[in-house]
């Protein structure tokens, strides 16, 4: 149970992390995220496209692969201190919730791995509604560099996991 709900506090905190964040970017440092992201968040109106912008910051593009933020031409278009901050807080409610080292570091991964998931099924639902074409070329491209972006988030998540597990554990 306590592994479970690890997973969704973790994954709805990094998520709300990102979204509060970029909501106020206007006064928030360019050190922790830039302001060409802050500003394509602010332009759309819509949630799901802010959602899919969040999506770009929280799974960055690793190193050869192309990212969710160049797939989409918004966002972020490569790692940021905000997707440490948020995963690794994330992690570390997810490591809180678990209340053990071995099961706060699975809450964490399982939260990325979900996100990535829910990330790849926002955009394919922005981008059409044909749902016959969810395992079609485009799509498939779109989950490869959400999976691709979740290397550097699940290592943020890992290490959050650890501490957050370490605390809570029983002794």
């Amino acid at each position: 149970m306590g592994q479970l709900l690890g997973t969704f506090i973790g994954l709805i905190t990094a998520f709300a992390i990102a979204f509060v964040v970029l909501t106020f970017g206007g006064v928030m440092p360019e050190d922790l995220i830039s302001s060409t992201v802050v500003a394509d968040f602010l332009s759309y109106t819509d949630l799901e496209m802010r959602l899919a912008v969040v999506g770009t910051v929280l799974y960055p593009a690793t190193v050869g692969f192309s990212g969710l933020g160049a797939i989409l031409m918004t966002g972020a278009q490569g790692g940021t201190v905000l997707m440490a901050l948020a995963w690794g807080t994330g992690g570390l409610m997810a490591g809180l919730f678990a209340r053990d080292i071995l099961s706060g570091i699975l809450a964490a991964l399982f939260a990325v791995i979900a996100g990535a998931f829910l990330t790849w099924i926002l955009v394919f639902v922005i981008g059409t509604t044909d749902f016959t074409a969810l395992f079609g070329g485009p799509s498939m491209l779109i989950l490869e560099a959400v999976l691709y972006g979740s290397l550097y988030p699940a290592i943020a998540a890992v290490v959050g996991g650890i501490l957050g597990g370490g605390i809570t554990r029983q002794r």
